[in-house]
């Protein structure tokens, strides 16, 4: 496949579109259609010439991969963003449905031709097995959730302009850590995967980290007052709880992982809805009721 030379399709599974179709901007659409990606297992029992087949008998196995796709986003050839190639522009947007909506999104296949035409053309499409781990954490949402035109609404008004974000490394390192804890299988890893997240845009010092994180966060997320102080005492229980998973507390501790992704995950849309990374200036100063002189655009003026 040559990304940058044709029309890309991905196969959207794990949700139910709402809308039979939606406008997300630039030619780039997400809509309804229907495909079933399979993958069943085969062994053969001799070794292969270099750049052949292995020679029969092949024999079938138990199990393989069975996937409904239900929903299908088209990036039109020509379109990609300045900070991304054509397959992450694909990612990041499915990666902020997974953020806003529900993190049981994920993209098993890309193709070239769209779904629902490919049994009616001639020319051999090509398919592209991308997401197809066969373990998934699912952090929030319905077990067989529903995507609807207000969580798309939002996608529409924020990708391309927040995409900029991703230039700043703090943000695009906690956002992929954010992301890709879904595919941890253990919650003690996920957990400490989205902590590293947290730490990395909160942490403004190695001293009293646990005080320093907890209170930075509560402070962004809070107002001044009695709710900035109950959620400080909430993070630093938490951050409590990821120590002992990074150390080997043999609790599987589930609440703590789903309570710490819901707060990663509102510190990111908050990112994302302002276009701004908190520097470090701010989150101290915040601390002490001070907001530095934030503009309306959400950054500190210029001193």
């Amino acid at each position: 496949m040559q990304p940058e030379l044709t029309d890309l399709y991905a196969g959207l599974s794990g949700f139910v579109l709402v809308p039979e179709r939606f406008d997300l901007g630039e030619g780039v659409t997400v809509s309804q259609t229907y495909a079933h990606f399979m993958a069943p297992f085969l062994m053969a029992f001799s070794p292969a010439a270099l750049g052949k087949p292995h020679p029969a008998p092949w024999k079938a196995a138990k199990g393989g991969l069975g996937i409904d796709i239900g929903a299908e986003l088209a990036l039109p050839m020509g379109f990609r963003l300045e900070t991304l190639d054509r397959l992450n522009t694909i990612w990041w947007i499915v990666a902020l449905l997974r953020l806003r909506a529900t993190t049981a999104a994920f993209v098993p296949v890309i193709s070239t031709e769209r779904f629902g035409s490919i049994p009616h053309i001639q020319q051999e499409p090509e398919l592209v097995p991308v997401e197809i781990h066969t373990t998934r954490l699912r952090l929030h949402g319905e077990q067989i959730p529903k995507v609807a035109t207000n969580e798309l609404e939002w996608i529409k008004e924020h990708w391309i302009r927040a995409s900029e974000l991703l230039k700043n490394d703090d943000f695009s390192i906690a956002f992929q850590a954010v992301d890709n804890c879904i595919w941890n299988s253990n919650p003690d890893l996920a957990l400490v995967s989205v902590w590293g997240a947290l730490e990395r845009l909160f942490s403004t010092a190695h001293q009293e980290l646990t005080f320093r994180v907890s209170a930075n966060i509560a402070s962004f997320l809070e107002p001044p007052g009695r709710e900035r102080y109950v959620c400080f005492h909430k993070v630093k229980a938490l951050y409590d709880k990821r120590s002992r998973a990074a150390h080997g507390s043999p609790e599987k501790d589930v609440a703590a992982l789903l309570e710490t992704y819901g707060l990663a995950r509102r510190a990111l849309l908050k990112i994302i809805e302002t276009y701004h990374v908190p520097e470090k200036r701010e989150l101290e100063a915040s601390l002490f009721g001070d907001d530095i002189g934030i503009t309306e655009t959400g950054g500190p003026k210029p001193h």
